[in-house]
């Protein structure tokens, strides 16, 4: 099927999934602690504008913008000069009740169209489902977002949290208006964790289900192993 992709950033996922995620799609990045969510996120934003000049935003949530910039400096990604630049924005919000989130929602989307951005993150969406009681108002929430964000031609990632030992991803239903999901995982192997991905969903996309292993280093961020785990 001819989809317009967006890289990823990730040489090796990208490849998997034939040039990257749905363009102006909504990708759920799921997983646990420890696992680089955050970093996954952070790699597809600093891809997009250092190497294919596309605006990006990073919505903080949980984390402030101060300790996401430092946090990405050890890696060698200085996202301060990427602000000065006019390639990036990060925006630290917070969502503490119903009428506080329909704030947060139309700032995020007032920013992306205002900007110009062709990438965002929300790192993480469990902090704004928090705030719902019912599973219906966060799946219409995620809709509404998902409808807003793809007339703007932006590609969005959103991050989930995953409880360790939970066979459930988020709230239980952003899986189902998502366009992708990609897992992140730690499984014990032997003496030690090691960190594994799997492409569990992607929309208009034939791709691999099985498990890949990954390192995360400096410069490069996450590497996918090129085999995958028997």
């Amino acid at each position: 099927m001819n989809v317009e992709r967006t890289q990823i950033g990730i040489p090796k996922l990208d490849e998997l999934l034939h040039g990257g995620i749905p363009k102006g799609g909504i990708t759920l990045i799921a997983g646990g602690p420890g696992t680089g969510k955050t970093i996954f996120a952070a790699q597809f934003l600093y891809h997009g504008a250092t190497q294919l000049d596309e605006k990006g935003i990073h919505v903080c949530l949980g984390e402030s913008a101060e300790t996401l910039k430092q946090y990405m400096s050890t890696l060698g990604w200085n996202f301060d000069k990427l602000e000065r630049q006019g390639k990036m924005r990060i925006l630290d919000l917070f969502a503490t009740s119903k009428e506080n989130l329909e704030t947060v929602l139309n700032t995020i989307l007032d920013e992306t169209r205002v900007f110009e951005a062709r990438r965002l993150v929300i790192d993480s969406v469990t902090a704004l489902t928090l705030t719902y009681e019912r599973k219906v108002e966060v799946r219409s929430l995620v809709s509404l977002m998902q409808k807003f964000l793809r007339k703007m031609g932006c590609t969005t990632l959103l991050i989930t949290e995953t409880a360790w030992g939970s066979t459930g991803i988020g709230a239980g239903v952003e899986e189902f208006i998502a366009d992708g999901i990609v897992l992140l995982e730690t499984a014990f192997d032997g003496l030690e964790f090691k960190r594994r991905l799997a492409v569990i969903k992607m929309r208009a996309t034939e791709h691999d289900m099985r498990y890949y292993r990954y390192i995360i280093s400096p410069r490069t961020g996450i590497s996918i192993i090129p085999y995958p785990e028997a």
